[in-house]
Protein backbone atom coordinates (compact mmCIF):
# COMPACT_ATOMS: atom_id res chain seq x y z
CA UNK A 1 0.00 0.00 0.00
CA UNK A 2 1.34 3.44 -0.90
CA UNK A 3 1.45 6.31 1.55
CA UNK A 4 -2.10 7.52 2.23
CA UNK A 5 -1.25 11.05 1.07
CA UNK A 6 -0.50 9.68 -2.40
CA UNK A 7 -3.67 7.60 -2.73
CA UNK A 8 -6.37 8.87 -5.08
CA UNK A 9 -10.04 8.99 -4.16
CA UNK A 10 -10.81 5.65 -5.81
CA UNK A 11 -8.05 3.93 -3.86
CA UNK A 12 -9.28 5.52 -0.64
CA UNK A 13 -12.85 4.42 -1.29
CA UNK A 14 -11.58 0.91 -2.01
CA UNK A 15 -9.65 0.95 1.28
CA UNK A 16 -12.87 1.72 3.15
CA UNK A 17 -14.73 -1.03 1.27
CA UNK A 18 -11.99 -3.48 2.29
CA UNK A 19 -12.83 -2.85 5.95
CA UNK A 20 -16.23 -4.52 5.36
CA UNK A 21 -18.48 -2.24 7.38
CA UNK A 22 -21.63 -3.94 8.64
CA UNK A 23 -24.73 -2.31 10.13
CA UNK A 24 -27.50 -4.28 11.79
CA UNK A 25 -30.97 -3.29 10.67
CA UNK A 26 -33.54 -2.04 13.13
CA UNK A 27 -36.99 -0.54 13.03
CA UNK A 28 -37.26 2.16 10.39
CA UNK A 29 -40.62 3.59 9.39
CA UNK A 30 -43.05 0.79 8.60
CA UNK A 31 -40.38 -1.89 8.22
CA UNK A 32 -36.73 -2.55 8.97
CA UNK A 33 -33.75 -0.61 7.74
CA UNK A 34 -30.83 1.52 8.85
CA UNK A 35 -31.07 5.12 9.96
CA UNK A 36 -28.97 8.00 8.68
CA UNK A 37 -27.41 8.52 12.13
CA UNK A 38 -26.42 4.84 12.27
CA UNK A 39 -24.69 5.06 8.90
CA UNK A 40 -22.85 8.25 9.84
CA UNK A 41 -21.78 6.75 13.17
CA UNK A 42 -20.49 3.61 11.47
CA UNK A 43 -18.63 5.48 8.72
CA UNK A 44 -17.09 8.54 10.40
CA UNK A 45 -13.95 6.83 11.73
CA UNK A 46 -13.35 5.02 8.43
CA UNK A 47 -13.70 8.22 6.40
CA UNK A 48 -11.37 10.10 8.75
CA UNK A 49 -8.83 7.27 8.69
CA UNK A 50 -8.63 7.26 4.90
CA UNK A 51 -8.86 11.02 4.38
CA UNK A 52 -12.26 11.30 2.77
CA UNK A 53 -14.85 14.03 3.30
CA UNK A 54 -18.17 14.39 1.51
CA UNK A 55 -20.70 17.09 0.79
CA UNK A 56 -24.15 17.09 -0.76
CA UNK A 57 -25.27 19.41 -3.53
CA UNK A 58 -28.73 19.96 -4.97
CA UNK A 59 -28.72 19.08 -8.64
CA UNK A 60 -31.34 20.62 -10.89
CA UNK A 61 -34.84 21.74 -9.95
CA UNK A 62 -36.89 20.06 -7.26
CA UNK A 63 -40.36 18.67 -7.91
CA UNK A 64 -43.36 18.55 -5.64
CA UNK A 65 -46.70 16.78 -5.94
CA UNK A 66 -49.64 16.26 -3.59
CA UNK A 67 -50.93 12.86 -2.61
CA UNK A 68 -54.49 11.89 -1.74
CA UNK A 69 -54.01 12.66 1.96
CA UNK A 70 -52.98 16.26 1.46
CA UNK A 71 -49.28 15.69 2.04
CA UNK A 72 -46.68 16.76 -0.45
CA UNK A 73 -44.10 14.44 -1.96
CA UNK A 74 -40.87 16.31 -2.54
CA UNK A 75 -38.52 15.01 -5.23
CA UNK A 76 -35.04 16.18 -6.07
CA UNK A 77 -31.70 14.97 -7.44
CA UNK A 78 -28.62 15.34 -5.28
CA UNK A 79 -24.93 15.05 -6.08
CA UNK A 80 -22.94 13.49 -3.25
CA UNK A 81 -19.24 14.32 -3.65
CA UNK A 82 -16.50 12.21 -2.00
CA UNK A 83 -13.38 14.34 -1.75
CA UNK A 84 -9.71 13.49 -1.20
CA UNK A 85 -8.70 15.80 1.67
CA UNK A 86 -5.09 15.88 0.43
CA UNK A 87 -6.18 16.92 -3.06
CA UNK A 88 -9.66 18.49 -3.06
CA UNK A 89 -9.84 18.47 -6.86
CA UNK A 90 -9.68 14.66 -6.71
CA UNK A 91 -13.24 13.57 -6.08
CA UNK A 92 -15.87 10.96 -6.91
CA UNK A 93 -19.52 11.95 -7.35
CA UNK A 94 -22.75 9.99 -7.20
CA UNK A 95 -26.15 11.23 -8.33
CA UNK A 96 -29.12 10.15 -6.21
CA UNK A 97 -32.81 10.83 -6.81
CA UNK A 98 -34.56 11.26 -3.46
CA UNK A 99 -38.20 11.44 -2.44
CA UNK A 100 -39.64 12.61 0.88
CA UNK A 101 -43.12 13.27 2.20
CA UNK A 102 -44.06 15.75 4.91
CA UNK A 103 -47.10 17.83 5.77
CA UNK A 104 -44.87 20.71 6.89
CA UNK A 105 -41.56 22.04 5.66
CA UNK A 106 -39.27 19.12 6.51
CA UNK A 107 -39.44 17.22 3.23
CA UNK A 108 -36.34 18.85 1.61
CA UNK A 109 -34.22 18.00 4.64
CA UNK A 110 -35.55 14.45 4.67
CA UNK A 111 -34.69 14.08 1.00
CA UNK A 112 -31.11 15.26 1.53
CA UNK A 113 -30.74 12.85 4.44
CA UNK A 114 -32.07 9.95 2.36
CA UNK A 115 -29.81 10.75 -0.61
CA UNK A 116 -26.74 10.92 1.61
CA UNK A 117 -27.54 7.65 3.39
CA UNK A 118 -28.22 5.75 0.17
CA UNK A 119 -25.05 7.06 -1.44
CA UNK A 120 -22.90 6.02 1.52
CA UNK A 121 -24.44 2.56 1.61
CA UNK A 122 -23.91 1.99 -2.12
CA UNK A 123 -20.51 3.61 -2.63
CA UNK A 124 -18.89 1.83 0.31
CA UNK A 125 -20.81 -1.42 -0.28
CA UNK A 126 -22.03 -1.53 3.31
CA UNK A 127 -23.76 -4.75 4.23
CA UNK A 128 -26.92 -4.48 6.31
CA UNK A 129 -28.73 -7.39 7.90
CA UNK A 130 -30.98 -8.54 10.72
CA UNK A 131 -28.27 -10.56 12.52
CA UNK A 132 -25.69 -9.35 15.00
CA UNK A 133 -22.97 -10.60 12.65
CA UNK A 134 -22.45 -9.96 8.97
CA UNK A 135 -22.56 -12.73 6.42
CA UNK A 136 -18.80 -12.35 6.04
CA UNK A 137 -18.28 -12.92 9.77
CA UNK A 138 -20.60 -15.92 9.74
CA UNK A 139 -18.78 -17.33 6.72
CA UNK A 140 -15.42 -16.79 8.43
CA UNK A 141 -16.56 -18.64 11.53
CA UNK A 142 -17.72 -21.62 9.46
CA UNK A 143 -14.30 -22.22 7.84
CA UNK A 144 -12.51 -25.44 8.78
CA UNK A 145 -8.79 -25.81 9.40
CA UNK A 146 -6.24 -26.12 6.61
CA UNK A 147 -4.39 -29.37 5.77
CA UNK A 148 -1.25 -27.95 7.40
CA UNK A 149 -3.14 -27.21 10.62
CA UNK A 150 -4.65 -30.70 10.54
CA UNK A 151 -1.14 -32.16 10.27
CA UNK A 152 -0.02 -30.18 13.34
CA UNK A 153 -2.87 -31.61 15.40
CA UNK A 154 -2.36 -35.13 14.03
CA UNK A 155 1.08 -35.25 15.70
CA UNK A 156 -0.70 -35.24 19.06
CA UNK A 157 -3.96 -36.98 18.19
CA UNK A 158 -2.66 -40.20 16.62
CA UNK A 159 -0.41 -43.10 17.55
CA UNK A 160 0.44 -46.13 15.42
CA UNK A 161 -0.40 -49.72 16.23
CA UNK A 162 1.92 -52.68 15.86
CA UNK A 163 1.31 -52.77 12.11
CA UNK A 164 2.03 -49.08 11.64
CA UNK A 165 -1.60 -48.09 11.23
CA UNK A 166 -2.72 -44.77 12.78
CA UNK A 167 -5.14 -44.84 15.69
CA UNK A 168 -6.55 -42.20 17.98
CA UNK A 169 -4.38 -41.44 20.99
CA UNK A 170 -5.77 -40.60 24.41
CA UNK A 171 -5.15 -36.94 23.58
CA UNK A 172 -6.99 -37.41 20.28
CA UNK A 173 -10.00 -38.98 21.94
CA UNK A 174 -10.18 -36.04 24.35
CA UNK A 175 -9.78 -33.63 21.44
CA UNK A 176 -12.77 -35.18 19.61
CA UNK A 177 -14.94 -34.97 22.70
CA UNK A 178 -13.88 -31.41 23.61
CA UNK A 179 -14.59 -29.99 20.14
CA UNK A 180 -17.41 -32.36 19.14
CA UNK A 181 -15.79 -33.56 15.91
CA UNK A 182 -15.40 -36.96 14.30
CA UNK A 183 -12.25 -36.11 12.36
CA UNK A 184 -9.50 -33.53 12.75
CA UNK A 185 -10.50 -31.97 9.41
CA UNK A 186 -13.93 -31.03 10.81
CA UNK A 187 -12.44 -28.62 13.34
CA UNK A 188 -13.44 -25.01 12.78
CA UNK A 189 -10.54 -22.68 12.03
CA UNK A 190 -11.55 -20.34 14.85
CA UNK A 191 -10.91 -23.19 17.32
CA UNK A 192 -7.49 -24.19 15.98
CA UNK A 193 -5.33 -22.25 18.42
CA UNK A 194 -7.31 -23.50 21.43
CA UNK A 195 -7.20 -27.08 20.14
CA UNK A 196 -3.46 -27.04 19.49
CA UNK A 197 -2.77 -25.50 22.89
CA UNK A 198 -4.93 -28.17 24.52
CA UNK A 199 -3.10 -30.97 22.73
CA UNK A 200 0.33 -29.59 23.62
CA UNK A 201 -0.58 -29.34 27.29
CA UNK A 202 -1.97 -32.89 27.27
CA UNK A 203 1.26 -34.20 25.71
CA UNK A 204 3.33 -32.73 28.56
CA UNK A 205 1.39 -34.58 31.24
Amino acid sequence: MTDINNRNIYQRINDVIAEKVYIKRGSAGQGTGVLYDEVISAMTDHLNKHGIVFNVEKCGDSRSRANGKGNYIYECDFSVHYINIDNPTDRFTTLVEAHAMDAGDKAPGKAITYATKISLLKVFQIETGVNDESREEIKEKSKVITPDQASQLAEYCFNTDGNGNPQWSTTGERFKKAFNVGTIQELLAVNFDAALDRCKKAAKK
